[in-house]
């Protein structure tokens, strides 16, 4: 139904757009406690959710993903739904065929900030769990790309180690919006593989790398130094993400993929 939903909008996202807010709030930066590098990195692109940093947890695909990309030229369409997925699988991340219902949804639209708040506007109660917080961010400052995720939280059989929690939490569906004007630059390769990151993570608005070279820096490097690719560091940690014990507190779950990154960066990870 959501996804039905976007690809109306995405026809008509030019059309009638309500006016942003004016009190949006500004972004959240999620500022990371530590100097180490992979640990500033694993915490300027992790987030506990709504229940907050002692209470939350991370969050990932717990299902295959199914991409749909719409609004662009049919073959850029294509050509970019193929290449997310052969990211996903390149990371050992399954896909769902072709025909599948998708999961991921990825509009291309040449009026983004139009769409986002009219998006955001139909879908404040299911997307963004009717938190303004959320909404501020999706529709706030204008970017090249921007996302939303909706996450559940699970209840799962009561712990035996004081170190698990009984719940874990999930990614259920992604809403990734492209401006086609700001992101024309970035060649599709590229873009393919920061919308593939973009999709597996649950990040917050700004992400933070802890200046390590990234694919998240896509839109920010000059042209001639875009990453054409998710880097060691990218895949390091989206590999982690999805090794991680789901039914941890935050923190662990954080200091975990530090462990899961350090072995993956020094090829000795099983």
């Amino acid at each position: 139904m959501v996804v039905a939903m976007i690809l109306a909008l995405a026809l008509v996202s030019g059309q009638d757009a309500a006016p942003p807010p004016s009190n949006t709030l500004s972004d959240i930066v999620v500022q990371p406690l530590t100097n180490d590098p992979i640990g500033r990195y694993v915490g300027g692109v992790t987030v506990p959710g709504e229940h907050g940093r002692f209470a939350g947890q991370v969050a990932r695909w717990d299902h295959r993903l199914c991409v749909s990309v719409v609004g662009g030229a049919p073959e850029v369409n294509a050509y970019l739904t193929e290449q997310i997925a052969a990211n996903f699988r390149s990371l050992d991340i399954a896909h769902a065929p072709a025909d599948c219902s998708p999961t991921v949804a990825v509009v291309i639209s040449t009026e983004a900030d139009a769409f986002a708040q009219r998006f955001a506007t139909l879908n404040r109660n299911h997307m963004f769990s009717t938190r303004g917080e959320a909404v501020a961010r999706f529709v706030g400052p204008s970017r090249p790309v921007r996302w939303q995720h909706l996450t559940r939280t699970d209840q799962r059989p009561l712990p035996q180690s004081r170190l698990r929690v009984a719940t874990t939490r999930a990614i259920q569906q992604a809403i990734i919006v492209v401006d086609a004007e700001r992101a024309s630059a970035a060649p599709l390769d590229s873009l393919a593989a920061y919308l593939a990151f973009v999709a597996l993570v649950d990040l917050p608005a700004q992400p933070g790398t802890g200046g390590q070279r990234t694919i998240l820096s896509l839109f920010d490097d000059p042209v001639a130094d875009q990453p054409r690719a998710m880097t060691r560091w990218d895949r390091a940690f989206v590999r982690a993400l999805y090794r991680v014990t789901p039914d941890m507190m935050f923190g662990l779950q954080q200091a975990e993929i530090e462990t899961w990154m350090r072995l993956n960066l020094a090829g000795s990870a099983p």
